[in-house]
């Protein structure tokens, strides 16, 4: 196995292969080091991420640190090179990726029916503790700072956890109170809650409503990147039906909704073509994602091939760009997510959520 060094004007990329494939924003995991991103694909066992360098001064010494000081030194020469596998620091090519992984955990965790959503302050306590460990290659000088304010409220969920994993939960407190008392970053007090059954998805199934004479009716598919993580059931689709009623015709639009303290209290769904004009505000209520709107004579004579939805945040995705998740790319993530639930080696967050499965 070799390492690929490539000199882009400016910038240099690292790699393990001749050429990065364009990867779906869900198949990326990233953490943003001094002069640079360490970036790899979440979903496959790599022995080390890939690299874009832009500030090579400031890389040089993690350059070191994840590759062998054989490749920081090609790579300081600014010429291509292709070396064989360096060997840097193990332990913190370990910190690396794992830091990375609970980043992408809390962004894309394909939380539904099937994968139960991920406790935010559980990941924002692992985070914290796995960022002091690569705190030195970390592009903020206040990284640590900023990662033990996101897990004050920590203290509670760990008291939370079921009794089999007491012991680890007693041990990341510790760790992260120490660290708070270092930085001068308060926690809150532990106040135990009650352990939740239904962590993952809070519905089976959308809400048929029958009210009026059904036009026509359809699903489609949530794109992940279109949605704040851990919001809409990653497996579900939307459903929309239009109805005659009272003499007018009805949209109404469901999506099942995750039981998750991340998840979005609305969303906006667009059906047709922009220039038709019909949106409807989607608002969570407990079990589901569901509004109506009115729509238009001319909604009902759309081609079939124009009977679309677009679900999304608009703040994520304020314009439609036409693309789709590819079948094979989101089949990847959900078997990833599925072998993280019972890995000996997968994050507090994922072992407890797997748990309550």
């Amino acid at each position: 196995m070799s390492v690929q060094i490539r000199v882009q004007g400016d910038a240099v990329r690292v790699s393990s292969s001749e050429a990065l494939p364009d990867r779906m924003p869900y198949l990326v995991a990233l953490v943003e080091v001094a002069g640079g991103l360490l970036h790899w694909d979440p979903t496959e066992h790599i022995v080390l991420p890939d690299a874009d360098v832009d500030d090579l001064h400031a890389a040089t010494g993690w350059l070191a640190e994840i590759y062998g000081q054989d490749v920081a030194d090609a790579v300081g020469q600014g010429a291509d090179a292709t070396l064989p596998l360096g060997h840097g620091d193990p332990a913190i090519v370990d910190a690396v990726l794992r830091f990375g992984h609970l980043a992408w955990a809390r962004a894309w965790w394909p939380a539904g029916a099937r994968f139960p959503a991920l406790d935010p302050a559980l990941l924002a306590a692992e985070a914290a503790v796995t960022a002091h460990d690569v705190e030195h290659l970390l592009d903020d000088d206040r990284a640590i700072e900023r990662a033990l304010a996101d897990a004050a409220d920590a203290p509670s969920a760990l008291a939370a956890l079921p009794p089999a994993f007491a012991a680890e939960a007693e041990r990341l407190l510790s760790t992260l109170t120490d660290l708070s008392e270092d930085y001068g970053v308060a926690l809150e007090s532990a106040e135990p809650v009650a352990v939740r059954e239904d962590w993952a998805l809070a519905a089976s199934g959308v809400h048929d409503v029958r009210e009026g004479v059904e036009i026509a009716s359809g699903r489609a598919t949530v794109r992940w990147s279109d949605v704040p993580a851990q919001t809409v059931d990653a497996e579900a689709e939307a459903r929309w039906v239009i109805r005659q009623r009272a003499g007018a015709a009805v949209l109404r639009v469901e999506a099942a909704a995750v039981d998750s303290p991340l998840a979005s209290r609305s969303l906006i769904a667009r059906f047709g073509p922009a220039e038709l004009g019909v949106e409807v505000v989607l608002r969570r209520e407990t079990t589901l994602f569901q509004g109506e709107a009115e729509v238009p004579a001319s909604a009902l004579f759309l081609p079939s091939a124009e009977h679309t939805l677009w679900v999304r945040d608009p703040v994520l995705s304020p314009e439609d760009d036409g693309a789709s998740d590819p079948h094979d790319a989101r089949e990847r993530v959900l078997s990833f997510a599925a072998t993280r639930l019972l890995s000996p080696a997968a994050s507090l967050a994922e072992r407890t959520a797997g748990a309550r499965r």
